[in-house]
C-alpha cells in the first residue's frame, strides 16, 4: 500500500489523508512494511515514524507503472526505515535483480531532485542490507556481516570486461555489477547457488512449468480481448 494514485481515492472516499485510513483500520498497530510509499506527505511520514512502521522502495516497479517518486532522502534522514524490493513480475516488474534496484534507485533520486550527491551509492546499498533488515524488524538477525547474525552472503566475479577498472566498491556494487554477476549465494548458512547455478531448485522443471503458465495466460487474454 502507499503507493500509486490510492491516495487520492483514500481522501476521496473517506476523507482521511493516507496513513490515517490504516490507523483507523488498526494495521500500524503491529508489525507493517509499507510498499513504494511515493505519495506520502510530511503528515504521513510523520504517522509512519511514530508506529515505527517500515517501507520497501521499489524504483523499478514505480517507473514502469508511472506510479510516482518516494522521497526517499526525506524518508531515510527522518530515520524510518527504507529497504529495497523488486515488487512483482507480473505487470510491474520483469526481473528480481536487486542490483538493478541498488543502481535505479540512486539514479531516480539524482533525476527527480536535480542533485548528483541525492542517494549516494554507500547509502542505496545499505538500504539493500542493513536499512531493509531494520524495515523487517531483523536487523539482529540478518543485515550485516557478524557475529551472531544468519550467515546470508553472497559473492560475485569481478573479471568482466564491465566489472573493471573498480575505484569504489560501493560505487561498483551500485553501478557496474549486475545480479548476473552473483557466483555463490549462502542463505543461514545453506548454499544454494554455487558457480552461478542453482542447486536447490529443478530449475528445466521450473522453466517447463513457466512456459506451460504462458500458454494459458496468451490464452486467457486472448479471450478477454487485452
Amino acid at each position: 500500500f502507499f503507493s500509486s494514485r490510492r491516495r487520492h481515492t483514500s481522501k476521496l472516499v473517506t476523507g482521511v489523508q493516507t496513513c490515517a485510513l490504516p490507523i483507523l483500520l488498526g494495521v500500524l498497530d503491529g508489525w507493517t512494511i509499507g510498499a513504494h510509499g511515493v505519495w506520502l506527505d510530511d503528515a504521513d511520514l510523520a504517522i509512519l515514524k511514530a508506529k515505527g512502521t517500515g517501507l520497501s522502495h521499489c524504483p523499478s516497479s514505480n517507473m514502469k507503472l508511472s506510479s510516482g517518486v518516494a522521497r526517499v532522502g526525506k524518508i531515510l534522514e527522518m530515520g524510518i526505515p527504507m529497504g529495497l524490493g523488486t515488487d512483482g513480475v507480473a505487470g510491474s516488474n520483469n526481473d528480481h535483480d536487486m542490483l538493478e534496484e541498488v543502481d535505479l534507485a540512486c539514479k531516480l533520486q539524482k533525476v527527480t531532485t536535480g542533485d548528483p550527491q541525492a542517494l549516494p551509492a554507500e547509502q542505496a546499498f545499505a538500504m539493500a542490507t542493513i536499512i531493509g533488515a531494520r524495515a523487517l524488524g531483523l536487523e539482529k538477525e540478518i543485515g550485516s556481516i557478524e557475529a551472531g547474525k544468519r550467515a546470508d552472503l553472497i559473492a560475485l566475479r569481478l573479471d568482466s570486461a564491465h566489472a573493471a577498472p573498480m575505484y569504489n566498491v560501493y560505487s561498483h556494487l551500485a553501478y557496474a555489477l549486475k545480479g548476473s554477476d552473483v557466483t555463490d549465494v549462502m542463505v543461514n548458512g545453506r548454499q544454494i547457488v554455487t558457480g552461478g547455478r542453482l542447486i536447490t531448485v529443478d530449475v528445466p522443471e521450473i522453466l517447463a512449468k513457466a512456459a506451460e503458465y504462458k500458454t494459458k495466460i496468451a490464452r486467457s487474454l486472448a479471450l478477454t480481448g487485452k
